[in-house]
């Protein structure tokens, strides 16, 4: 194995961890906030976020990071093509986090408990679900082709 076969591999199973993440909060964690009280929401969505931070923010800002390398740094056998789709997938990551998401944690931090938050962190999920999902198999796709 090589060093950009190795890049690649990391950088995959980065992207499978994230895209777990990703389906954990989506089916799971924003779902269950309907299940907090009101009173109580607030320290609890601040706790959870704070528990967030290290458990998938982190490893999801490297992962959209390391991503972007592979434009320059891949094994040969690994189309461009399908860097730059994988590219894309963590561009779409990071924009909807920064534009639809962190907004409304911000608020249900500040504000409290919103029914309407709530269901807009759900659907405006989808499209982080589906990156993660698309960029991770095409990172396994790509580290198939590198070994081939």
């Amino acid at each position: 194995m090589d060093s950009a076969q190795l890049y690649l591999l990391v950088v995959m199973v980065a992207c499978f961890y994230c895209s777990g993440a990703s389906w954990m909060l989506q089916v799971v964690c924003y779902p269950t906030y309907n299940l907090v009280g009101e009173k109580e929401f607030v320290p609890f969505h601040i706790d959870f976020g704070k528990r967030l931070i290290g458990a998938a923010v982190g490893p999801m800002v490297l992962t959209c990071l390391a991503s972007f390398g592979l434009l320059f740094f891949r094994p040969t056998a690994a189309p461009l093509w399908a860097a730059i789709i994988v590219a894309l997938c963590t561009a779409t990551i990071l924009i909807t986090t920064i534009v639809l998401e962190v907004p409304k944690h911000n608020a249900l931090d500040r504000d409290g408990k919103s029914k309407a938050l709530i269901d807009g962190l759900v659907r405006d999920n989808w499209p982080r679900v589906i990156a993660w999902s698309l960029a991770s198999l095409l990172l396994a796709f790509m580290l198939v082709l590198s070994f081939a």
